[in-house]
């Protein structure tokens, strides 16, 4: 592999134009190089455009809009408060591309380049009417945004082309942009879903709007019906209706290895799950929440409860991280409903202290050094809780059986061991 560092654009141009195998441009570099240690792709050339100047760059023009470099990231992006305040909803979509290691690295230009129908700024930067400039073989051109993706992993661009910065407009009086993503875990996963919406207001009614989707097509599309069918309204039920009917009408997703077409469309007509609504006991307290049929009990306790200690680790009941009791039976929480919560009596790792008084297992695993990473931790706990609830006195082979649902990847098990037999010990002493 050859590895480039041009200085100009042109030059970086005229590297690619000239290689006659596979090329990338390096930016950020998080979609690249995760392919190369991947095997997926070697390129032949490699082009470092950090060494141009200007790339890492955030300018206002005079007229108000902004030129963004092709190798700023994410994190400058949040950092520059002007900006984040002009087009917070673009910034937002920036500040999900993964976490924030990856985000000091990040480029929405290399999000867009990548060509993901799931990128999240994408979306973002064509409700906002981001335009690029693009260099090539036969010159320079000016590009929407919108028309750079055309399937997955596959852009407009022509051989030798790159580009060479990105074009926010001047953000107008009375409006505003926002994106929204729905995704099976809380943070740090692909969009099944994204939404970028950019409106601008007069005497409370939009007069004007563009309405992006992202994951629900080969490729991330401008809705126009989507603006239109809100235009002149004051987002009444009518108006939503209208917007909701426009949106899923647009919606052509693909099957890939993370679910079908056929999974990923839902049909509104008579199939749509209605909320439930679940009273229960958790931790001694009463509780009522609302629900989908679809969310799991750890879904609830975390987004809804916000009951964060218990942990999501694999999702398939293999690890034990999730880890509650109900009804004083041990249970994984990601393999029941959040919905058959109704009418139980549930405990969490948050029910074991009393105030500030540990619970002595969690005082014996802070004396035996029987945590590290934490993800395993609570689950551990509340299994061991359980145990000594049943049995005070286990020997250590009953406390190994009982506790083999719960794996610690961090290889601490001699120390779990140690905490809850002196935990039982001292809890036989007490009593």
């Amino acid at each position: 592999m050859n590895y480039h560092t041009p200085s100009s654009f042109s030059d970086a141009s005229t590297i690619a134009a000239k290689s006659a195998g596979q090329i990338r441009f390096l930016a950020g570099g998080t979609d690249v190089l995760v392919q190369m240690r991947s095997d997926i792709l070697t390129p032949d050339d490699l082009i470092d455009v950090k060494q141009i100047q200007g790339v890492k760059d955030i300018t206002q023009n005079n007229n108000g809009s902004w030129t963004l470099g092709i190798a700023v990231t994410g994190a400058e992006m949040s950092e520059h408060s002007e900006f984040k305040k002009a087009w917070p909803g673009l910034v937002e979509a920036a500040d999900l591309i993964g976490s924030t290691q990856i985000q000091g690295r990040a480029t929405i230009t290399g999000n867009l380049c990548n060509g993901s129908p799931a990128a999240d700024s994408v979306p973002a930067q064509i409700a906002a009417g981001a335009t690029v400039s693009i260099i090539g073989p036969t010159g320079e051109r000016i590009e929407a945004v919108e028309n750079i993706p055309i399937g997955p992993g596959k852009t407009s661009l022509k051989k030798g082309e790159l580009i060479s910065a990105i074009h926010i407009p001047a953000r107008e009086k009375h409006s505003g942009d926002a994106y929204l993503r729905f995704i099976p875990r809380t943070e740090m996963d692909i969009a099944v879903v994204g939404c970028a919406v950019n409106l601008r207001l007069e005497n409370d009614s939009i007069v004007e709007a563009r309405v992006a989707l992202g994951a629900v097509a080969p490729k991330v599309l401008l809705v126009e019906q989507c603006s239109q069918a809100i235009l002149g309204t004051k987002l009444d039920e009518e108006a939503l209706s209208n917007l909701s009917a426009a949106a899923e009408n647009a919606c052509n997703p693909i099957s890939d290895k993370r679910g079908t077409k056929e999974l990923r469309i839902i049909e509104h007509k008579g199939k749509m799950m209605s909320n439930i609504h679940v009273s229960a006991e958790v931790n001694g307290d009463k509780v009522e929440f609302l629900c989908d049929p679809r969310e799991t009990l750890l879904d609830v306790l975390r987004d809804r409860l916000n009951l964060t200690g218990t942990k999501e680790g694999c999702g398939t009941g293999d690890c034990g991280a999730c880890t509650v009791t109900i009804d004083d039976r041990l249970v994984c929480s990601c393999l029941m409903l959040g919905a058959e919560a109704n009418g139980k009596s549930i405990e969490t790792i948050e029910g074991m202290a009393q105030g500030d008084e540990l619970h002595p297992l969690q005082r014996k695993f802070v004396e035996h050094a029987a945590l590290q990473c934490g993800i395993c931790t609570p689950g551990i706990l509340v299994a061991a809780k359980n145990l000594l609830e049943k049995n005070p006195n286990p020997n250590e082979e009953q406390v190994r059986y009982w506790l083999a649902g719960n794996l610690c990847r961090c290889t601490g098990y001699d120390k779990i061991i140690r905490a809850v037999l002196d935990a039982a010990k001292e809890m036989r002493e007490a009593s």
